[in-house]
């Protein structure tokens, strides 16, 4: 399949010049990028998927929400509905999208709105009653969506998969051009190992060529030592003893698999793609598969399940963004003076 995606290489030549011209329009200002007078973080990728977005926003919610009155905007990939929206406790998987249901779940005290156009989002959220405290917006997976043009740019590549060793679609995976990373005023190494080398960071330090302004920092995922199914909490350690069924519907599922195995736990995957929506064949196939059995998910994959999955037996294992070298609080502060947020 890998050999094949090369045939495309043509198709991958006409991708570039379309998306380079583009690029190129707002950079000549003929197309306009709309900036606002509040604090607004963007935070996106260059590839297709499993850069770690969702779990980046997640973070910075918990860093800010206290001090901000924080709201999410999320184009709400997956969802069945139209338009903007704005997201409450009543909200669906389907009428939102699973991230940013999954959001609402975790920080219900924040705002979370979708909308295709996020210029149009922005007007809408800007309209409605301002609150006590200072307002954030975080936009999750804006990078490309240059209508709009956010007071920081957290720009996020994978340990694995960094965007200096991709292709342009289809051939691989990049939406532009690797040289669009300059847009960026961070980047994000993510998904890496927690005893990353300093060898390691000098390599990516050289091959993403940064520019003066931008910051380098590096990530890992950390896993809970507890899974949950929205009423009750159990500990990670029950599975060592027993055998259950793993369901994905993510982008790259690699790193969790990893982890269970690491445990030498016993499972089945069930793999579907990213933000998968489950048909009722699926559901009675995880159901067959898993027999009376544990079925174990990802808290993305379990907002969609967990409505036609009705089970007791149905949990899913949340996950962190740790940022490494103990410079956590190194970018807080950058993003904090960069965007204007108070924290």
């Amino acid at each position: 399949m890998r050999y094949f995606r090369f045939l495309l290489f043509p198709f991958s030549i006409l991708y570039m010049i379309v998306t380079s011209m583009r690029n190129l329009f707002f950079a000549m200002g003929i197309f306009k990028e709309v900036s606002y007078d509040v604090p607004a973080l963007g935070i996106g990728n260059l590839s297709t998927g499993g850069t770690g977005k969702s779990v980046a926003v997640n973070y910075f919610i918990g860093v800010f929400k206290k001090e901000n009155a924080v709201t999410v905007l999320s184009r709400g990939y997956g969802r069945i509905s139209k338009g903007f929206r704005l997201g409450d406790a009543t909200s669906s998987a389907k009428s939102i999208g699973d991230e940013p249901k999954m959001f609402l779940g975790r920080h219900p005290e924040i705002r979370v709105a979708v909308s295709n156009s996020r210029r149009e989002g922005m007007k809408e959220l800007l309209a409605l009653p301002k609150t006590e405290k200072p307002s954030l917006f975080i936009w999750d997976d804006c990078f490309q969506h240059r209508w709009v043009k956010p007071a920081c740019m957290l720009l996020l590549t994978t340990y694995d998969k960094p965007y200096t060793k991709d292709y342009l679609l289809p051939v691989g995976n990049l939406r532009e051009l690797s040289e669009g990373a300059s847009r960026a005023d961070a980047v994000v190494v993510t998904k890496c190992p927690a005893d990353i080398s300093t060898a390691d960071k000098e390599y990516f330090a050289e091959r993403m060529q940064l520019k003066q302004h931008q910051k380098l920092f590096f990530s890992s995922i950390k896993y809970a030592d507890k899974i949950y199914n929205g009423e009750r909490d159990i500990s990670l350690s029950i599975l060592e003893r027993i055998s259950f069924v793993l369901v994905t519907g993510i982008a790259d599922p690699s790193l969790l698999i990893q982890f269970l195995k690491s445990k030498y736990l016993d499972f089945e995957h069930l793999r579907f793609g990213d933000h998968h929506v489950f048909s009722d064949k699926d559901i009675n196939k995880i159901k067959n598969k898993s027999n009376g059995r544990m079925v174990l998910t990802t808290e993305k994959d379990y907002v969609r399940l967990s409505k036609q999955f009705n089970s007791e037996l149905l949990f899913y294992l949340p996950i962190e963004m740790e940022v490494l070298e103990d410079r956590a609080d190194e970018l807080n502060a950058f993003i904090s003076e960069r965007s204007g947020i108070k924290n």
